[in-house]
């Protein structure tokens, strides 16, 4: 049997229940994302205003000028690190996104309100699950893809 060939072996199959839960993570996450952009638009939008407001009001927006450019900028990071954490949990390293996820969820709770939120709900409740999912298949993370 020289002239024949093996197939490649197939991926793992996710576990009961785990692939609705690796979905319903994913879509969480993309929500995420879109709200993050959209909140630091309005974050640094809401700077401006309050720059502009400034100049008839006196300093007192001074504060609020500069958390609504912080909130900006924790929001756009946030922005371009979803992507990582959606790779990490399609990667099955449950716990690795959920220890990475938790210093944005806060900062997100703090500067983006809804951000936060979603990702904590993301963390806390299906990341959990998968993670004990995980520990009880140990069902290793899929190959590479083929080239």
């Amino acid at each position: 049997m020289e002239g024949t060939t093996l197939p490649p072996p197939a991926a793992p199959q996710p576990g009961i229940g785990e692939s609705s839960k690796l979905r319903s993570t994913l879509d969480l996450l993309n929500i995420a994302k879109i709200l993050a952009l959209v909140v630091g638009i309005l974050a640094f939008l809401g700077a401006l205003w309050t720059g502009v407001t400034l100049i008839w009001a006196g300093f007192y927006g001074l504060p609020w000028a500069g958390y609504y450019v912080v909130a900006g900028i924790i929001n756009l990071l946030l922005y371009t690190k979803i992507p990582e954490f959606e790779a990490m949990v399609r990667g099955r390293r449950y716990t690795e996104a959920k220890d990475a996820m938790l210093v944005w969820a806060i900062l997100g709770l703090i500067f983006g309100f809804i951000v936060g939120l979603i990702l904590i709900i993301v963390i806390f409740v299906n990341l959990e699950d998968l993670q004990h999912r995980e520990g009880y298949a140990q069902a290793p993370p899929p190959p590479p893809p083929v080239q």
